[in-house]
């Protein structure tokens, strides 16, 4: 690992064991020096960049159930894929980003978790429950059209 110290106009680059932080990767950019990986140390900065991360992760996710919600898909694949992704974000907030963090963030964080895993399992228990009660409604009137029509007079 490597430390780079800028004084005015210059950079100094210096060898340094392990540094503790967060490795991040870069995009490729324009700058005079290309840079594939980098490791943030600063506290505050590591706090940023792990509530970015997980305000991205956050997002995906919201979008990712809202698709489902709105399709027509009543799979149990897609519930099953829906629970996976917020069990993927739980995972890495307390893997990877409970120690950057800090308590009230990620205490918010975890409670956004539980409570949007809640919305889903009722918003997808309610979806099928209506869908089953047009169902039973329609199979109803489709079978009462049915036994009239057989009542009626034969010619």
């Amino acid at each position: 690992m490597y430390y780079v110290k800028r004084k005015i106009k210059r950079a100094k680059c210096i060898g340094v064991g392990d540094i503790s932080g967060i490795l991040t990767k870069t995009r490729g950019s324009k700058a005079a020096i290309q840079v594939s990986k980098m490791t943030i140390c600063d506290k505050t900065m590591r706090n940023l960049h792990a509530k970015k991360q997980m305000d991205k992760k956050f997002s995906s996710l919201y979008n990712f159930i809202y698709n489902f919600l709105t399709s027509d898909d009543n799979s149990e694949d897609g519930v099953k894929a829906c629970l996976g992704e917020i069990e993927k974000i739980k995972s890495a907030l307390f893997n990877k980003y409970k120690e950057e963090l800090k308590n009230k963030q990620y205490r918010e964080y975890l409670t956004k978790i539980v409570l949007t895993e809640n919305e889903f399992r009722n918003k997808y228990f309610e979806r099928e429950f209506y869908a089953n009660l047009i169902k039973d409604t329609m199979n109803k009137i489709n079978s009462g059209y049915d036994e009239e029509v057989e009542k009626g007079r034969s010619r």
